[in-house]
C-alpha cells in the first residue's frame, strides 16, 4: 500500500504540473488584457506548479521512507487544494489518497520507531508550510495593490483630469456627439434616433511590458435608472486607443458608443477600462441647442455644446481623422493665418496656405487664381472645413470634413 499510494501521489503530481502551467498561462493571458481577476490567476498558476512538484518529490520519498514521505504528500495536497487553482485542486485530491495511503500502509520490515521518524516528517512539513506563505503573500498583495490604486485617482474625475492605475494613466480629453463619422466609402451614420458618442482619451502604459487597453463602458442616468452601454463602435478611418500599448508610450484617439438621441444630453459618466472598476469620469454636457435636422454630417464629433470661440482662442494645430493638418497663427495684428495639408486615401496630397477673412461666425478663404474657396466654421474644439473648387490639390483630394483641436505640448 506505501508503494502504490507514493506512486499515485507521483502520477497525481505530473498531471498537476501540466495544470498548473495551464492555469499560469491563462492568468498570464488575461493579465496581458488588462482583465481584472487574473493576477490571483498567475498567483494560483504559481501555487499549482509548487505544490504539484512537492507531491512528485515526497511521492518519491515516501517509497523508502513512509512517514515523513506521506507527510509532505499530504500537506502539499490539502496546501494546493487551497492555493493551486481549480485544475491543480482536482489532482491534489487525488494526491492526498495516495498520501493517506502511504501513510497508513506498514512496511513489510518495519523498523523500531524512533525520534528520527519525527524529525524527518517535521521536516518534510517546512516546505509546503514556506510554498504556501509565498503564494498567499502573492495573493493578498495583489488586492492591496489593486486596492491602493483606486484609492490614489478617487471615484469620480472631470474632463481634463487623469485617472492612474497600475497599468495605465487615462485622460479624458473632450465628449462631443455627431451623427455621421467618417467620410466616403468610410463614412458610417448612427441609426435613427441614436448618436455617437465620442470621447476623446489619451491612454499612456506605465507598465513594464506592454499591455491591452479596452474601452471601458458608458453610464447613463435617466429616471434614476442607470444604463450601462458596454459595446463599444468601431469605426473605420477614427483612430482608437483600444489595442495593445508598449511600456511608457502613449495613445489618442476616441471611443465611440452609439446611443439614443435623447440619453446625449442626461447625466453621463465612463469608467476608462477594466482597470478602473470603480473610477468614474463625469461627462454631463449642457443641452444642445441644436435639433436633429441642424447636426451637420462630418468627420467626427461636431456636436458642440459650448459657444463658439474667439479669434484669440482659435490658433493652433487641428487634425481630421480623414489624414488633414489644419494650423492656424494669429499674429501681432490680429490676422489669423493658415497653413492646410491634406492627403488622400491614394496617398495624393494637396496644400493651402493665406489669411482667413471674419465672415460672421465664419473665416473664409479665397483664391480666384487656384479657383479655391475654403469654409472654416469654428465649433468648441472643431472647426469645420467646407471646399468649393479645387484649389489646386491632387487628384481625389478634399479638405471637406471636421478638424479636431489637439491639445498643447
Amino acid at each position: 500500500m506505501i508503494k502504490t499510494g507514493g506512486i499515485l501521489a507521483i502520477i497525481a503530481g505530473v498531471i498537476g504540473l501540466l495544470a498548473g502551467f495551464v492555469t499560469l498561462f491563462l492568468g498570464g493571458l488575461g493579465s496581458a488584457f488588462s482583465a481584472s481577476g487574473f493576477g490571483d490567476v498567475v498567483s494560483l498558476g504559481w501555487g499549482g506548479i509548487l505544490f504539484s512538484l512537492l507531491v512528485v518529490i515526497y511521492g518519491s520519498i515516501a517509497i523508502s521512507k513512509p512517514k515523513p514521505g506521506a507527510t509532505g504528500i499530504i500537506l502539499s495536497a490539502i496546501l494546493g487544494i487551497a492555493l493551486g487553482g481549480t485544475l491543480v485542486a482536482i489532482l491534489m485530491i487525488l494526491a492526498l489518497v495516495g498520501g493517506i495511503m502511504a501513510a497508513i500502509g506498514k512496511p513489510k520490515d518495519a523498523p523500531p520507531q524512533d525520534q528520527k521518524r519525527w524529525h524527518g516528517m517535521a521536516i518534510a512539513a517546512i516546505a509546503p508550510i514556506l510554498c504556501a506563505v509565498f503564494i498567499g503573500g502573492k495573493l493578498i498583495g495583489s488586492d492591496n495593490t489593486s486596492n491602493n490604486s483606486t484609492a490614489a485617482v478617487g471615484q469620480t474625475l472631470q474632463i481634463g483630469q487623469t485617472a492612474q492605475s497600475d497599468k495605465f494613466e487615462v485622460t479624458v480629453r473632450n465628449i462631443q456627439f455627431t451623427e455621421v463619422l467618417g467620410e466616403g466609402f468610410t463614412e458610417t451614420r448612427a441609426d435613427p434616433d441614436t448618436v455617437f458618442a465620442v470621447i476623446e482619451v489619451m491612454v499612456r502604459c506605465v507598465d513594464k511590458e506592454s499591455r491591452y487597453y479596452n474601452s471601458g463602458n458608458l453610464y447613463a442616468e435617466v429616471n434614476g435608472t442607470e444604463l450601462k452601454y458596454d459595446n463599444s463602435e468601431v469605426i473605420l478611418g477614427l483612430d482608437s486607443p483600444i489595442g495593445m500599448i508598449n511600456p511608457l508610450t502613449e495613445k489618442t484617439g476616441f471611443v465611440v458608443y452609439k446611443i439614443p438621441k435623447d440619453i446625449a444630453n442626461s447625466k453621463l459618466s465612463w469608467t476608462p477600462g477594466m482597470d478602473f472598476d470603480d473610477v468614474r469620469f463625469a461627462l454631463t454636457v449642457q443641452p444642445s441647442t441644436q435639433t436633429a435636422a441642424s447636426i451637420p454630417a462630418v468627420a467626427s464629433a461636431a456636436i458642440a455644446h459650448d459657444a463658439t470661440p474667439s479669434s484669440n482662442n482659435l490658433a493652433g494645430v487641428y487634425i481630421s481623422p480623414n489624414l488633414g493638418t489644419l494650423t492656424i497663427k494669429q499674429q501681432p495684428n490680429s490676422a489669423l493665418e493658415f497653413s492646410l495639408e491634406v492627403v488622400s486615401e491614394l496617398g495624393n496630397t494637396g496644400e493651402a496656405t493665406g489669411v482667413l477673412i471674419s465672415n460672421g461666425n465664419l473665416l473664409i478663404y479665397k483664391d480666384t487664381e487656384m479657383d479655391c474657396l475654403l469654409t472654416l466654421s469654428p465649433n468648441a474644439n472643431s472647426i469645420n472645413i467646407s471646399q468649393e473648387g479645387s484649389c489646386g490639390f491632387g487628384m481625389n483630394v478634399v479638405a471637406d470634413g471636421s478638424y479636431l483641436k489637439q491639445a498643447q505640448p
